[in-house]
């Protein structure tokens, strides 16, 4: 037998094993799948409240940096080789 079969005839032989404990123990098995089912409800909401303060973060923050916030600063005159030159410092 190679290798890849002998793999293969100990998964079924698992299969069939966690089947028959699945039938022997059906209200455990049952009410484990409720309480997954009811654990991934709830960190898909969480995971969508998360995004949904996350996007309201950077909206707020977006909505501080308006233009009357800006700070408006006076031109800097220079004289350079007896010209006047106008520039912004930045």
């Amino acid at each position: 037998m190679a290798f890849t079969d002998i793999i293969l005839t100990l998964f079924e032989a698992s299969a069939v094993i966690l089947l028959i404990i699945g039938f022997i123990h059906e209200e455990k098995v049952a009410a484990f799948e409720a309480k997954l089912a009811r654990a991934i409800r709830i960190h898909i909401r969480n995971h969508r409240r998360r995004k949904q303060r996350e996007l309201a973060m950077a909206h707020a923050n977006a909505q501080k940096r308006s233009p009357a916030d800006a700070v408006e600063e006076a031109p800097v005159i220079s004289i350079l080789d007896g010209k006047v030159k106008n520039f912004h410092v930045a």
